[in-house]
């Protein structure tokens, strides 16, 4: 008994499920700098702080940082820049991801 299947569609339905994802983790991520500005509960004298707020999305997952060379030192000081979106951001990972 032969059996012919065509798999020539396979690669696309991957292709498709992963920018899905990836869609998802972009949308996780302007949530994320959207949460942080909103949020931070520090004094933003120059907005250099909180507008410095970005997100980058690869194959490995979403990366949330600030580029401002003080922010993690306003974070050591108990004021939350941006680690209260990364918490955000996990949490909505979860709920529209499904892990």
């Amino acid at each position: 008994m032969d059996v012919d299947a065509d798999f020539s569609d396979v690669g696309q339905f991957f292709q498709d499920g992963e920018w899905e994802v990836e869609k998802k983790m972009i949308d996780v991520g302007d949530e994320a700098v959207k949460f942080a500005e909103e949020h931070g509960d520090y004094q933003d004298r120059t907005l250099t702080l909180r507008t410095s707020n970005d997100y980058d999305v690869d194959k490995d997952g979403l990366t949330l940082k600030n580029e401002a060379e003080y922010a993690s030192f306003v974070e050591s000081k108990g004021f939350e820049v941006l680690s209260g979106a990364a918490r955000h951001a996990y949490g909505e990972l979860e709920t529209k991801l499904g892990n």
